[in-house]
């Protein structure tokens, strides 16, 4: 039963109560009686009982209602249109602590961090740009930002913003690596540059880890798709109440020494474009966040990100989809000027030639070909002497309509430098992405 309801109980049984008194018959003779002999002040009755019964109206409305003032007194507020689902649930659940500290840069741009969120995979942060002139969408206005520990600086990995309707304000959601365990103290570092001048700005806060939010899951996986010579190496997964994180490297140290010394080229070059690694969770896949790559002692090595995992886990699977990597080829493919030159068959790979003209002294070669296929290495023979690629020019795309999905096909064309009359297209190294649909399933208990 709720406040208000309960204070309205009583008051209906006080009512009822007075209702059910009665009194002596020569009580109002007696009354009269001591009211001739007696002068007493009259007082505003009436008006004493409102003010009481409004004091305890508003006294019950409020008690009613602090928790509901307190919770939402912990939200981020304007942010609903640059949160994902995951975020506005855990914003709802005001899991997150209130900063609300401002620096005012030299331009008159004032930056307030409203708050953090914090757990084992990142640290987010939650601030709003304003400029009361309403020049905020005027150029590249986000200043930089950087967190500074006791020992560590730790870089902001991506931001996600929205300008306001009347253009005064941005709001951002800002993620940066988690601070290590011991940091407390921290200071946002904020740079803005206007008109060559660079202006720097710094918000001191406290995180209080008591607002801090751990992990779900988390699991040493060391399992490896092995595919047409290229090794994934998916090393862990570290779910936390933002998002989910699959750490792991194509080649370590080692294979990357041992393919150097064989002389080997591909190395597998890999791009996060073509390289589709996706996440399911009860046979539901989540959605991809962001991820990065780079070269460390560990090798070449990878992180995905992905959405929170569901409260109710009970199945969870690393797909492999498709990876696009670089192969030798070596081969030689003779070719005649105009529109009449059959398909080439390249590693099981078609590249329509489309046309073979000369211009401005270049010879230029228009071809097509599945989107991901790339000639990463290729030379022209004109008459027995071989010239590099100049440059690649007109590229565009096309969907085609093919079952449910379709493709993409892009057409681009070559420029190699000088003419003649025989031609050979040596190609030495092409990408191109292949499917694989390879599955490695994570116990979850």
């Amino acid at each position: 039963m709720s406040g208000l309801n309960k204070f309205e109980n009583i008051f209906e049984e006080g009512k009822a109560e007075i209702d059910r008194l009665s009194a002596p018959d020569d009580l109002e003779k007696r009354l009269r009686s001591a009211l001739a002999n007696r002068r007493v002040p009259r007082r505003p009755l009436q008006q004493w009982k409102l003010r009481t019964a409004v004091a305890l109206i508003a006294f019950s409305l409020i008690a009613y209602n602090y928790d509901a003032l307190a919770y939402y007194g912990k939200q981020f507020l304007g942010y609903d249109q640059i949160m994902n689902g995951t975020l506005k649930q855990l914003n709802e659940l005001g899991k997150g602590q209130l900063i609300s500290k401002s620096y005012t840069f030299k331009n008159g741009f004032i930056l307030t961090l409203d708050g953090v969120m914090l757990d084992s995979n990142q640290l987010l942060l939650f601030s709003t740009l304003k400029d009361p002139a309403g020049k905020v969408d005027q150029g590249d206005m986000m200043p930089r930002m950087t967190i500074k520990g006791l020992i560590g600086e730790y870089m902001e990995n991506n931001s996600t913003g929205q300008i306001g309707a009347d253009k005064t304000e941005i709001k951002s959601v800002t993620s940066f690596a988690p601070p290590k365990f011991f940091e407390k103290k921290l200071t946002l570092t904020v740079s803005m540059i206007e008109k060559g001048t660079m202006d720097n700005g710094n918000i001191p806060f406290t995180l209080d880890r008591n607002t801090a939010m751990g992990y779900t899951l988390k699991k040493d996986i060391n399992q490896t798709f092995d595919v047409d010579g290229s090794k994934i190496h998916i090393n862990s997964i570290l779910s936390s109440p933002t998002k989910t994180v699959i750490d792991g490297s194509v080649m370590n140290i080692l294979e990357l020494a041992e393919a150097k010394l064989s002389g080997e080229e591909r190395l597998a070059h890999i791009s996060l474009d073509s390289f589709d690694l996706r996440l399911y969770a009860n046979d539901k896949e989540l959605t991809k966040q962001g991820g990065g790559m780079g070269t460390s002692l560990q090798g070449i090595i990878f992180n995905e990100d992905y959405d929170a995992l569901p409260t109710d886990l009970q199945k969870l699977e690393i797909k492999l989809v498709s990876l696009g990597t670089d192969h030798q080829v070596n081969q030689s493919y003779t070719l005649k000027p105009g529109s009449d030159n059959p398909a080439l068959s390249i590693l099981g790979q078609t590249i329509e030639i489309k046309k073979v003209y000369p211009s401005e002294g270049d010879t230029c070669i228009t071809l097509s070909s599945e989107d991901g296929v790339v000639l990463t290495k290729v030379y022209l023979l004109i008459d027995g002497r071989r010239v590099s690629l100049n440059n690649t020019q007109d590229d565009h795309y096309d969907k085609i309509a093919e079952g449910k999905s379709g493709k993409i096909i892009h057409t681009r064309t070559l420029h190699f430098p000088g003419t003649g009359q025989t031609l050979e297209l040596d190609v030495q190294r092409m990408t191109y992405v292949k499917t694989y649909n390879e599955v490695v399933n994570i116990p979850v208990k």
